[in-house]
């Protein structure tokens, strides 16, 4: 422009002696960190934008803005928008009992990759692991399944002032979560089928009510006398499965890849003379069935699939360990604060059948289990299924029964395939390994082929998906294995190096 200028300054004046033309300056385009920080204080749909923070390239990250919304009661969330944007939306779902803001995503290379992303608290502030707010009716409900729907209108306006209305309108959004954010995933499916074009949901809790009635019945059990399992009796359970069922996915690497074949004996461990750490007594065999049979509550009111053998561990510090961290702490302020509604009763004399009114409201506030998506599929909307076969929080089962039952509602498997697919990871923990005993191939990028599904019509199963074990140490090569549409699994070819995905091939059970 501004050479522009001084060529028709120069030839303006010529003999006629009129004044040479004059030209404004050009303006400056504001720089992004400016953009950015203009969003500060404003408000998009009924929420405050109490921070906004522009943040440089950092390494493979490239800059980006980032805005953190408030709404009433304690609603909160952020929204990350890269300056150079892919037009990719993901939405980062929580976990737990929520009360804080999910900072990354599940599927790697998100960050890295230019997709802006948005995240709430889901209503409250608070501890994932404390449900105190639970008391509130407003942040229950917002918990339960209306935060998502009110942050999504504010996000979305604050998007379209940084990147631009029509880019944002045209754009495709994609959710992904685990544990209850996947849960909260199938919520959006089941009841806001028009509010995203795909949703991952892994490891969902979406039969949420009986789920938690289980972490009940499993401590009540642990409590008995004589009855609880130390870390090493435990062990001797991991470690007689894992003999017996590692090699049936044909190879025995500590990955337990046909628990579906596992067909353990408990009763081989029982004590045939004095008590040891290498065997059970008969109170103690009774408590390791409960931690694997179906849970049935209130005379079949509620009921909850059991868990396949593997995984299993003891440490009271883990989240997944039988009577640990989840089981406790979450179960525990279930019962007290969304079932009796007292800071202090005792979760463990909380008798289910003497709360079925306030268990069914329950139920029909929070749990997704509806397996009608007709209103998702026919908005064109795609689902991505995922569970870990080593969960000891969340049973597989649970989301291979919701597969099926999805399945069955669409009229099909044909039907179901063109917007569902479900698959099942070997040896990881409850989303993650790090929180048992997980030795599989826990990571994997999900959004990647999602998107590519919705914008392209390319099936996640139609191409080679690989998942890596994120805990392998430094310096060495981490496990890899192919990520099979359920109801394939990784079988071993035979031959060729354990830890690559190309000596495995996904094969029908």
């Amino acid at each position: 422009m501004l050479a522009a200028s001084l060529l028709l300054v120069g030839c303006g004046g010529g003999s006629s002696g009129a004044a040479p033309a004059v030209f404004a300056a050009p303006v400056a385009a504001k720089s992004a960190e400016a953009a950015c920080m203009e969003l500060q204080g404003q408000t998009f749909e009924g929420a405050v934008v109490a921070k906004a923070q522009f943040f440089p390239t950092a390494g493979a990250v490239p800059e980006n803005c980032l805005v953190r919304g408030e709404m009433p009661k304690d609603l909160a969330f952020e929204v990350r928008m890269p300056t150079v944007w892919n037009h990719r939306t993901v939405f980062m779902g929580g976990g737990g009992f929520d009360g804080v803001i999910t900072a990354s995503a599940l599927s790697p290379g998100v960050a890295e990759g230019g997709y802006a992303t948005i995240a709430t608290n889901h209503g409250h502030t608070g501890s994932s692991l404390g449900g105190s707010f639970a008391l509130d009716a407003d942040m229950l409900n917002d918990y339960a399944y209306m935060a998502v729907a009110r942050v999504l209108p504010p996000a979305k306006a604050i998007m379209k002032a940084r990147l631009g209305s029509a880019e944002v309108a045209s754009a495709k959004m994609v959710y992904e979560g685990c544990s209850g954010g996947g849960r909260q995933g199938l919520i959006q499916a089941q009841r806001y089928p028009d509010a995203f074009d795909g949703v991952i949901s892994r490891a969902p809790a979406n039969a949420y009510t009986p789920q938690f009635l289980y972490y009940q019945k499993q401590l009540k059990q642990l409590a008995k006398p004589g009855a609880a399992l130390s870390k090493a009796k435990v062990q001797t359970i991991a470690n007689a499965v894992m003999d017996q069922c590692d090699g049936l996915d044909g190879l025995k690497d500590k990955v337990i890849g046909r628990p579906d074949l596992c067909t353990f004996n408990l009763s081989a461990l029982k004590c045939t003379g004095a008590e040891s750490d290498s065997c059970l007594t008969d109170a103690q065999l009774e408590s390791a069935r409960t931690m694997y049979e179906p849970t049935s509550v209130a005379g079949g009111r509620y009921t909850w699939p059991g868990f396949p053998f593997g995984g299993e561990t003891a440490d009271p510090a883990l989240l997944q360990a039988w009577g640990g961290l989840g089981p406790t702490l979450l179960g525990g302020d279930f019962m007290k604060y969304f079932v009796a509604q007292s800071a202090t009763a005792d979760p463990l004399q909380i008798d289910p059948a003497q709360y079925t009114s306030r268990l069914d409201y329950l139920v029909g506030l929070i749990d997704a289990v509806n397996p009608d998506l007709s209103q998702f599929r026919a908005h064109g909307g795609k689902l991505l299924l995922w569970h870990g076969l080593t969960d000891w929080l969340i049973t597989p089962h649970n989301t291979t029964d919701y597969y099926n039952k999805v399945i069955a509602s669409a009229g099909g498997q044909a039907t179901a395939d063109q917007f569902v697919e479900y698959y099942q990871a070997p040896g990881v923990d409850h989303c993650a390994n790090g929180l048992g005993v997980g030795q599989g191939a826990d990571k994997v990028d999900l959004v990647g082929p999602m998107f590519d599904w919705i914008e392209k019509d390319v099936k996640p199963s139609s191409k080679k998906i690989v998942a890596t074990n994120s805990l392998a140490a430094p310096g060495t090569k981490a496990m890899q294995r192919p990520l099979c549409k359920y109801p394939q699994y990784a079988k071993y070819n035979g031959s060729g190096d354990p830890d690559a995905e190309s000596s495995f091939t996904c094969t029908a059970p």
